[in-house]
């Protein structure tokens, strides 16, 4: 299946190209995130998770920046290593049967 951005979406992906690009200059951003992180942590915030009701120790932001990366690489295989309860595995398993569909389409 091919994508085929309109306006409307070349317009959004600038915008946030842009954004990003603003960070690292960003000493307060940077700061921010570095103590929310630590105290995530802290907090063990990463075993708050579920994936397809299997724990996934990630944060939310990691898992979907993950699939941002298996959209755009989009590979046929993912090893995974250090299984705890098997939530990374699934969501990997399920991000590979996406993939599929998606060709399917």
């Amino acid at each position: 299946m091919k994508h085929f951005p309109n306006d409307l979406t070349a317009a959004f992906e600038q915008e946030r190209r842009d954004n990003i690009s603003k960070y690292p200059a960003d000493e307060n951003w940077r700061e921010q995130s570095s103590r929310w992180l630590l105290r995530a942590f802290e907090q063990r915030y990463m075993y708050n998770f579920n994936w397809l009701g299997r724990p996934i120790i990630q944060t939310p932001i990691d898992i979907v920046a993950m699939q941002e990366i298996i959209w755009q690489v989009k590979p046929d295989l993912i090893i995974e290593t250090g299984i705890a309860h098997g939530g990374s595995l699934i969501f990997s398993a399920s991000m590979l049967a996406m993939l599929d569909y998606a060709d399917a389409v």
